[in-house]
């Protein structure tokens, strides 16, 4: 499988933004000197590695809840994407120990609960859309068609069925 065309252009990308970081720490050294500058940048970095140090706690915790309970059922006394802002907060905690500005300004976007949940639900929404184009181009889920049958099964009862691939198949 070949990787997307944009995945080639991450590494420029990356470039630019280290080029524009240094640019923009320049010219704010030109404002408000050098050593204050290197001030700020200490105090993003710490206070990073805080946020980085709790969120990955969170994480941990979050995540060995969720393993606990069956897939898509909720778990108890966790809030509903308590993974995904922890993954999230970790993220940004990440984003604010880099040196530069806008690295930090993304990671309070990723640490603050409203845009946190606002990056939470773009980002979702990207993966099912992503997810459902990926089984669409497999050929869609395979439909089984067949009677429902009241009370539970007993071991050994067969149910006789028809397994078809494509639902226009059923003149529908």
């Amino acid at each position: 499988m070949r990787a997307p065309r944009w995945v080639a252009w991450v590494p420029v990308g990356l470039l630019l933004l280290v080029v524009l970081e240094i640019w923009l720490l320049v010219q704010i050294g030109h404002v408000i000197g050098g050593g204050w500058v290197l001030v700020l940048l200490l105090a993003e970095t710490f206070g990073g590695a805080l946020v980085l140090r709790r969120a990955g706690r969170r994480a941990v915790q979050a995540f060995r809840q969720t393993a606990t309970v069956p897939f898509g059922a909720p778990v108890p006394g966790q809030e509903p994407g308590a993974v995904g802002n922890a993954v999230l907060t970790g993220f940004g905690g990440l984003l604010l120990v880099l040196p530069g500005l806008i690295s930090d300004v993304l990671g309070v976007l990723c640490v603050l609960p409203p845009t946190r949940r606002l990056i939470r639900a773009v980002f979702v929404r990207l993966v099912r859309r992503r997810f459902d184009a990926a089984v669409r181009r497999a050929g869609g889920p395979q439909v089984v068609v067949g009677d429902v049958v009241p009370g539970d099964l007993v071991d050994g009862e067969v149910v006789d069925g028809e397994v078809v691939d494509d639902p226009r198949e059923l003149g529908r």
